[in-house]
């Protein structure tokens, strides 16, 4: 796959979420203009101008948090491993996307504790490989919305993320076929057929895989894995 395929997914993918991104600001801004206002006609009163302005200082906090990461993942670049802690990355990852995963009465379940663990690969494109499993899950359900779920496991021989959906599965006979550049099941603009094609393609570059199978009581489990050590 070229270069240039996977840089057009990430920019189509962001560029998606751009609303989800605006919405999180909006919320966050209304705390301060809020609180803003309230440090004005409490002026006089100490306690309440320190705990005003603490407010401030954590909304807009979290302000700069979600353009900063937003920003890190979206930039176009050369791949170069880097030793990062997954653990701390999904929280990123979710920051940014959690509006756009949770619409159509989809719900992210909290994800359980994540073990400690580095691994060295792309820091971004292990981003974007996750947010295109996440997306496609959630895409699963946007007709009967359901639970989407995360778990971690790591271990000295490597970091799997399995992403499962309560979504209608995968045709008998399209195990692999989900996997063609292009194709997909689901009609409308937003559905490229390019998610999973590019978590593929960006996880063997790795040295890892990305496997897609439907679960005997109904719904997907999508698991991207990847080595603990960069390939020599």
């Amino acid at each position: 796959m070229d270069r240039n395929v996977v840089e057009q997914y990430r920019l189509a993918l962001f560029g998606r979420m751009v609303m989800g991104v605006a919405h999180e600001i909006d919320n966050h801004l209304s705390v301060v203009l809020g609180f803003s206002e309230l440090i004005q006609l409490a002026a006089g009163k100490e306690q309440k101008v320190r705990d005003g302005a603490g407010k401030i200082l954590s909304a807009g906090e979290k302000i700069g948090a979600i353009v900063q990461q937003f920003s890190r993942y979206v930039r176009p670049h050369v791949p170069s491993p880097e030793p990062f802690v997954p653990g701390e990355m999904l929280p990123e990852i979710l920051l940014f996307s959690l509006y756009d995963l949770g619409r159509n009465n989809v719900t992210v379940l909290p994800i359980p504790e994540v073990s400690p663990g580095i691994l060295h690969a792309d820091r971004r494109d292990f981003g974007l490989a996750l947010l295109a499993l996440l997306f496609n899950a959630a895409e699963a359900m946007s007709e009967t919305g359901g639970e989407l779920s995360v778990r971690v496991s790591i271990d000295a021989a490597g970091c799997w993320v399995t992403v499962s959906d309560q979504g209608p599965g995968i045709p008998v006979g399209f195990e692999e076929k989900v996997f063609e550049v292009g194709f997909t099941t689901r009609t409308g603009s937003v559905h490229t057929g390019m998610g999973l094609p590019v978590a593929r393609h960006l996880a063997q570059q790795a040295g890892g895989t990305v496997r897609i199978v439907s679960r005997a009581g109904g719904g997907c489990e999508a698991t991207i894995r990847l080595p603990m050590k960069p390939r020599a």
